[in-house]
């Protein structure tokens, strides 16, 4: 009776998931529905187009890539060398548009946008969205720090950072936005498998959601346009199935 529970809650977690984030399907494509329902595949699986490696804004006098001790404003997550004890792999392919400096190396391993070597950063679409949903999915270890940026100004470190770390210093942790709003409770995701976000902006209503469950329901007028940026902080960290919606006047 122990395994047979064991098993059907193995089972109702996955079902979850599969319903949550489409984890079922195949990766990486859009189904006929999703079309018509007006999403947009940002990320095809294959290669990076529509998307740069940025550089991290590096504090006043300093140069990319230097961390500084602390950041100057709520959602400034500047990069640099990789948390410690993050044990990057190297990097095994050339990056297919050249890199700026102090920007971060990422590859596509396995149908997943995966950073690699030892300049932590960001991968920014070249698009920029106002309101829209945008849809994820996500891989890391227990111990990480990464995160999804919306509304990300085309300079700076700004813009709205959906958190994905379980004990952020500040309490800014999984499932909440950086600077903007805190979760009521923890909320986690699943160590070394993959995990669904849904994140909303409608005009100054922001709304996330982790695995299915809302993790944050908020107002916050900061940024109203920009573009998405995925963060590598600490590795590892694999992203898929970026998809966005726009919702229109």
């Amino acid at each position: 009776m122990v395994a047979r529970h064991k098993h059907w809650n193995a089972f109702r977690a996955g079902l979850i998931l599969c319903v949550a984030g489409a984890l079922c399907g195949e990766d990486n494509v859009l189904t006929p529905a999703e079309k018509s329902a007006g999403w947009v595949l940002l990320f095809d699986g294959k290669t990076l187009n529509g998307w740069d490696s940025s550089a991290p804004v590096p504090p006043s006098g300093g140069a990319p890539g230097v961390s500084p001790k602390k950041a100057k404003a709520p959602g400034d997550q500047r990069g640099g060398a990789p948390a410690q004890g993050s044990n990057p792999r190297p990097c095994t392919t050339p990056l297919g548009a050249p890199v700026p400096a102090g920007g971060s190396h990422w590859e596509i391993v396995a149908g997943a946008l995966s950073p690699c070597g030892d300049i932590a950063g960001y991968l920014t679409s070249k698009a920029s969205f106002k309101d829209l949903v945008l849809a994820i999915d996500f891989r890391t270890g227990e111990d990480t720090n990464s995160g999804v940026f919306i509304r990300s100004p085309a300079r700076g470190n700004l813009g709205y950072e959906v958190q994905i770390w379980k004990a952020q210093p500040a309490g800014y942790n999984t499932g909440s936005i950086v600077g903007a709003g805190k979760t009521a409770r923890d909320y986690r995701f699943l160590p070394d498998q993959w995990n669904h976000y849904e994140i909303t902006a409608h005009a100054d209503h922001l709304v996330v959601v982790l695995n299915g469950t809302r993790t944050l329901d908020i107002h916050d007028s900061r940024f109203s346009e920009g573009r998405i940026r995925l963060q590598y902080q600490k590795f590892p960290i694999e992203f898929k199935n970026v998809k966005v919606r726009e919702i229109k006047p």
